[in-house]
């Protein structure tokens, strides 16, 4: 149990630097090492995942609304992500001894997850409104 703790914490202390880098180097700003989106430099259309180190640096100050415009699936996503790794995390350094809840998903999330990422990847690049509000903005 104290090995696992020691590597939660860890890899705690490495979120917490990753944090703070986020949050003192905007993405938008030249100047951090940010990694650009591969599939949007090929395509010149949104991945899923565009605009999420935009909202998550708007997230590191507090700037709920400016997130969800930048990536509105993963603000909705990103507090049950959250709570789910959470508890696991908790399961996995308890041990065989942690009697908590657990995340388990149904049958049917396990293929409808895929499913709502892939057509909110799509949705966002339909030209013109309401999908346009799905883009990064």
């Amino acid at each position: 149990m104290k090995q696992r703790l020691a590597l939660v914490l860890a890899l705690g202390l490495l979120g917490l630097i990753g944090f703070l880098y986020l949050s003192r180097n905007d993405p938008e700003e030249a100047g951090g090492f940010y990694p650009k989106c591969l599939f949007r430099e090929v395509s010149g259309l949104h991945c899923a995942g565009c605009g999420g180190t935009r909202a998550a640096h708007a997230l590191t100050k507090l700037e709920f609304g400016v997130a969800f415009r930048k990536n509105p699936l993963l603000m909705i996503l990103l507090p049950l992500l959250a709570i789910g790794v959470a508890v696991e995390l908790v399961a996995w350094v308890i041990g065989e001894g942690y009697r908590g809840p657990r995340v388990r998903l149904p049958g049917q999330w396990t293929w409808s997850l895929p499913v709502v990422i892939v057509g909110f990847w799509i949705l966002r690049n339909i030209p013109g409104w309401p999908f346009e509000l799905l883009a990064p903005r």
